[in-house]
């Protein structure tokens, strides 16, 4: 069942879980949030089921190619934003045209901020700002990667550690060309450590752009890698994640999402959603104070 944080007869809020993919495509058909969605709205929702849900898209849910071939699907049209598989956390669909197109906007736009949460492996540091466009790897095209500056001498590969070292907490800006490129679009993360235990750190981002793997390849690039990421993180720390804790996913959540309502634009919408129970358990073995300091960001026991 859907975790709705919110809804109205407009939009709809969901806290996804982890290993959930976004929209039915080759290889995930079925058991996707739109198709969850899909149900809900065509068979559970007091608020209406919107304008994209309708008895002969619900029966042919497979992508298609319309008169330009261009493949989308019936059911994906209320989705303005994605998650990855594993990544947990508030997700925001428009249930109308309307709604759909000032989402949109609004985050074409930049209109929203978006607060995640992650356990990496290392300590990225105090109010890091890291500025570095992103684009696909140019052999395993699978992958992103920040695109090297071909003004300085990029050396980030040479030195990496297992264990990276801890950097300084002094406020630090990570800055290269930030122009898009045909090979990298600018991408902006800032970077807040809440907890550090020596090995791994609790992680505030927010993230001012919204590029495909961002927040995991900054991270990376950074010699300090999402715990459990099994793309850009490190294969020993993901097994012992395994072994410890029977986690297989990166541990990354979207805690935090606000956004301007899409038809009452003067009301300011604030979405949250506490890390689920695999991160709680494992931040607050990083960070035991932090169930205190920081209650809105732990799942209560309770």
């Amino acid at each position: 069942p859907l975790d709705i944080l919110y809804e109205d007869e407009h939009m709809i809020v969901i806290n996804k879980a982890a290993g959930m993919v976004v929209h039915p495509a080759v290889g995930n058909w079925d058991r996707t949030v739109v198709n969850a969605l899909a149900h809900y709205l065509q068979h559970e929702t007091k608020h209406g089921s919107g304008d994209f849900i309708t008895p002969t898209n619900l029966d042919n849910h497979h992508d298609h190619q319309d008169d330009n071939n261009q493949t989308y699907n019936p059911l994906r049209p209320g989705i303005v934003h994605r998650l990855d598989k594993g990544t947990t956390g508030v997700l925001v669909v428009a249930k109308t045209s309307q709604a759909l197109t000032h989402l949109s906007q609004s985050f074409a736009q930049r209109n929203v901020q978006k607060t995640y949460l992650a356990i990496t492996v290392g300590n990225p540091g105090k109010h890091v700002t890291i500025n570095k466009p992103i684009g696909r790897h140019p052999i395993h095209r699978q992958k992103m990667r920040v695109v090297p500056d071909p003004n300085a001498n990029n050396s980030r590969h040479r030195n990496q550690r297992k264990i990276p070292q801890k950097p300084p907490l002094t406020s630090t800006t990570t800055t290269t060309t930030s122009l898009s490129t045909s090979t990298g679009r600018n991408a902006i993360s800032h970077i807040d450590t809440l907890a550090f235990d020596s090995k791994l750190s609790v992680v505030q981002i927010r993230i001012e752009t919204g590029r495909t793997h961002q927040i995991r390849v900054h991270l990376q690039d950074r010699s300090t890698p999402i715990y459990g990421d099994d793309i850009y993180g490190l294969r020993d720390w993901n097994k012992r994640l395994k072994q410890k804790h029977n986690v297989e996913r990166p541990l990354l959540h979207a805690y935090q999402i606000i956004i301007q309502h899409p038809i009452n634009t003067d009301q300011t919408m604030v979405f949250t959603a506490p890390m689920p129970l695999d991160m709680t358990t494992i931040a607050t073995n990083i960070w035991p104070q932090g169930t205190e300091e920081r209650k809105d960001l732990f799942l209560s026991n309770n």
